[in-house]
């Protein structure tokens, strides 16, 4: 079953060690001060959980993290 946002906001929160009422689309990864090894850590995390490879070049820190979930679903559904 492929993941949803919620499933990907989950992974998010846990690895940035941020509230996830605080994930508003809208937000910039750079705003919630998520910072590039926390990106690592998220991505690590959705490679080993769906099983995709997720290059870091696809995540920009200017991206809002509506940006950045769509980039990692569309990379998961892909494969």
């Amino acid at each position: 079953m492929p993941p949803t946002r919620d499933d990907i906001i989950t992974i998010i929160a846990e690895e940035a060690r941020i509230d996830a009422a605080k994930l508003t689309s809208d937000a910039t990864l750079a705003s919630l001060d998520i910072a590039s090894l926390d990106v690592m850590s998220v991505l690590f995390a959705i490679e080993d959980k769906y099983g995709v490879e997720i290059p870091v070049e696809t995540v920009n820190p200017a991206d809002t993290l509506g940006q950045f979930v769509d980039a990692i679903l569309a990379r998961v559904t892909a494969a």
